[in-house]
């Protein structure tokens, strides 16, 4: 009986694909979730947020909201060339190459091979069965081999795979998000070193003047050395601290360079000559604490990693039964003698068959085999505590960002009342000591009170501003929700293009695989 392996492999595979899969079937974990977010109400010490529990925020331009234009293109600029992000976008591509190799489980595996040999033996030992001392061999062989995935453990496999691949999309979009606040973030600190600048080179410019003041009265005689020698004391601390700010607004310009993937000094001489107008949102669109599991990429990630750690473990649960293997080969095979003719190798009588069909079965390994699938099953229940704890986190930084608004917008409305009253201080108490109706400590102490005062006032309107970034991100801000493999840089596509034949997989970032916006939001 003639067997033809090729509808044999044609009636096996829908079984294979149809066949039982053992281990779980994953689904997502179950999450702690309030219904709402604990809105800060107006009181002595907090303020009200305007904020929308019906509506998402803008998931791509919420920085438009701060109307700013410098922060704007520092934020396009940077979403194209950090090089941070390029590598997470390349782990995406890499990811995909990794699931074609998974997919290919599932297929027989089929080689060509040839050879070709001739053999002299002595003449004293003729080849059996014939005079001759001389042979020549020829074959040329297709073999192939399949082992049928009954039990799903190539499938979970495949499974495993895909749920890692779309787990590398996610962490790229949640670096994306990392990366917007950062720069954000960035820009913010080097408004706040600008004005802190301004305040201290104000307030140096002003007790320049009472030094000044002090000076004359001295040589006058109308005071003591006591008073120019803190006058002079207190110009010196103020101006001393003008280059350690100086220092932190370079460094933090020198940092903007890099997340912008530039040299250091690139943000100083592109932007450095740009004034910031940076304003806190109107309104923040917050939706509900369930939003979460679908708005921000990192909770994806966990979920999509604890899909991929499931799935190993029917990988292993496989192990424990028999697997099934063919195998075959079709080709042609010649052996000749030198005192024979010589015929074609491809002469249908020299063809040569064969199929064969296995199993193995572990008997005396399945204790180490049951081990594996505990520690798959441990590594799994990690995953769904890691995924459960990046909700709760998630919850806690929406709820520690509107704190921060709330809390801060009060504060700055009161500092910018002591701000007046400690100009008024300030300009009083000098024009007393200048009547002579009072000695320099009141001077000291109003003008250091209006530094203390000015400088918390900037500092307040900056944390401000910097909360309203942290509940964008902790939102989900700069993600659109669609798990797309984001496009490399054309030069970056030329170079690996070059170096290896990818095919069109750089330039096709559409994958049916990958779910959308619209899958996500289930």
């Amino acid at each position: 009986m003639k067997l033809n392996f090729k509808r044999l492999c044609s009636a096996l595979l829908p079984l294979t694909l149809t066949a039982c899969m053992v281990g779980p079937d994953f689904s997502r974990p179950s999450a702690k979730v309030q219904d709402q977010y604990k809105q800060p109400e107006k009181s002595e010490f907090t303020e009200a947020i305007q904020s929308s529990s019906d509506r998402l925020l803008n998931p791509v331009t919420w920085w438009s909201g701060f109307k700013d234009p410098t922060l704007n293109k520092l934020l396009a600029q940077a979403a194209g060339e950090n090089l941070t992000l390029q590598r997470a976008a390349l782990r995406i591509y890499q990811a995909r190459s990794q699931l074609g190799v998974a997919d290919a489980t599932l297929l027989p595996t089929v080689n060509l091979g040839g050879s070709a040999s001739r053999t002299q033996q002595p003449s004293a030992l003729p080849i059996f069965g014939s005079e001759s001392t001389t042979s020549n061999a020829q074959a040329l062989l297709a073999q192939a081999n399949w082992e049928i995935d009954f039990w799903g453990k190539y499938r979970r496999g495949i499974e495993s795979t895909l749920a890692t691949y779309a787990s590398t999309v996610a962490t790229y979009y949640a670096a994306d998000v990392s990366l917007a606040s950062e720069v954000a973030n960035t820009y913010i600190n080097i408004r706040n070193y600008e004005s802190l600048l301004d305040v201290a080179k104000t307030n140096l410019a002003l007790q320049a003047e009472s030094l000044r003041i002090a000076g004359s009265r001295f040589k006058n005689g109308a005071t003591s050395q006591l008073d120019l020698s803190q006058a002079q004391s207190q110009y010196e601390q103020t101006k001393a601290d003008i280059p350690i700010l100086l220092a932190g607004l370079k460094k933090s310009q020198y940092a903007m360079s890099i997340l912008l993937g530039e040299v250091p000094d690139y943000y100083a001489t592109t932007y450095g000559g740009l004034k910031g107008s940076l304003t806190p949102p109107p309104e923040l669109d917050v939706g509900i604490p369930k939003d979460l599991l679908r708005r921000r990429p990192d909770v994806l990630q966990a979920e999509f990693a604890a899909a991929a750690q499931s799935a190993l473990i029917g990988v292993n649960v496989a192990n424990l039964y028999p697997s099934f293997s063919l195998s075959g080969y079709f080709g042609f095979q010649a052996l000749t003698y030198n005192n024979t003719s010589q015929t074609s190798l491809f002469s249908w009588d020299n063809k040569s068959t064969s199929i064969a069909g296995g199993f193995m079965f572990p008997l005396f390994y399945r204790g180490a085999i049951v081990d594996q699938i505990r520690v798959q099953d441990a590594a799994f229940q990690q995953s769904i505590l890691t995924y459960q704890n990046q909700v709760l986190q998630a919850q806690k930084e929406v709820e520690d960002a509107l704190v921060t608004i709330s809390t801060t917008r009060s504060s700055s409305a009161d500092l910018r009342r002591a701000v007046v009253a400690a100009q008024s201080a300030a300009s009083l108490s000098l024009e007393r000591y200048k009547a002579g109706q009072t000695d320099y400590n009141s001077v000291i102490l109003a003008q250091q009170q209006l530094l203390l005062v000015q400088n918390s006032f900037v500092q307040t309107n900056t944390n401000n501003l910097l909360g309203y970034v942290a509940a964008y991100k902790a939102l989900g801000g700069g993600w659109s929700g669609d798990l797309q493999a984001p496009q490399l840089p054309q030069g970056m596509v030329k170079e690996m293009e070059n170096r290896t034949d990818w095919g069109k997989v750089l330039i096709n970032t559409n994958d049916p695989r990958l779910v959308k916006s619209s899958e996500t939001n289930q």
